[in-house]
């Protein structure tokens, strides 16, 4: 079915609960499509794999009307992206996320799209307006809160990749309806595998996740009173211990305190 705007939505797996729940960044996304393309019309979101109906649902409450899960095969990203190629051939826009919000992603799957499509692809989107005659009007967010337009002329397909700062904006106000969600359509289509694989496709290795976070080691493990006796030169030596004076006169053992005192530059006077 001929749509303007396709959004790619995903699960997200909360991290306290472990509840699957909708993405915020797709949710975003559904947004902005919505936004872009005003109350004459609706995205249509597609999803690959067996999305919970709760998970779908709450994308339908954002006031759309249909979404639609692809079970594509044994899963792999190849299959996963001939699938949406296929489903998402007719739209003239494709917006997905960098990557998923569940553990650790590659965020590949936007570009092996665009290049299964031969279309342009443009990251960091931060705002959709269209133009007259079919146009587009892309913004991309640079560092340091830079800005860059993209025209795309009327009927010119591209794959845009949402803004991790997308969810932040305030003008985009993420509805949840239950009417609309109960009203909403969630359609299930079987895709059937590619005989062969595709034309560049990669092979992938699957291994044990890494712990990406590691703890920084501290750098010194002195107190601050140390550290600032060093700075001073009135450290003693770390293998040299104090001194206990209990044989000699009174006069000794006050001749070794004076001592010192004047090692210390606590005491000015003839030695």
């Amino acid at each position: 079915m001929s749509t303007p705007i396709t959004v790619l939505v995903s699960v997200r797996i909360d991290p306290v609960s472990g509840r699957a729940t909708r993405s915020r960044t797709d949710a975003a996304g559904v947004a902005l499509a919505q936004k872009a393309l005003g109350d004459g019309a609706e995205p249509w979101l597609c999803t690959v794999g067996d999305m919970p109906d709760a998970v779908a649902r709450d994308y339908l409450a954002q006031g759309v009307s249909r979404l639609t899960r692809l079970l594509a095969g044994d899963g792999s990203l190849d299959a996963a992206v001939v699938a949406l190629a296929d489903a998402c051939r007719d739209s003239t826009l494709v917006i997905a996320g960098a990557k998923g919000e569940s553990g650790l992603a590659s965020g590949m799957l936007p570009y092996a799209l665009a290049q299964r499509l031969q279309r342009p692809l443009i990251s960091d989107v931060i705002d959709l307006v269209p133009e007259g005659g079919g146009a587009w009007r892309v913004v991309q967010a640079l560092p340091r809160g830079a800005r860059r337009s993209w025209r795309l002329a009327p009927g010119t397909g591209a794959v845009l990749v949402s803004s991790a700062r997308l969810a932040q904006r305030e003008d985009l106000p993420q509805r949840h309806a239950w009417v609309a969600a109960q009203a909403g359509r969630v359609q299930d289509k079987a895709v059937r595998a590619a005989a062969a694989p595709a034309a560049g496709a990669i092979e992938w290795r699957f291994e044990p996740a890494r712990k990406q976070r590691r703890p920084l080691a501290p750098v010194s493990t002195e107190s601050g009173a140390a550290r600032m006796a060093k700075a001073t030169g009135s450290a003693a030596p770390a293998q040299k211990a104090g001194t206990v004076i209990r044989e000699g006169s009174a006069q000794d053992k006050a001749q070794a305190l004076l001592d010192h005192l004047r090692k210390l530059a606590l005491v000015q006077g003839p030695q």
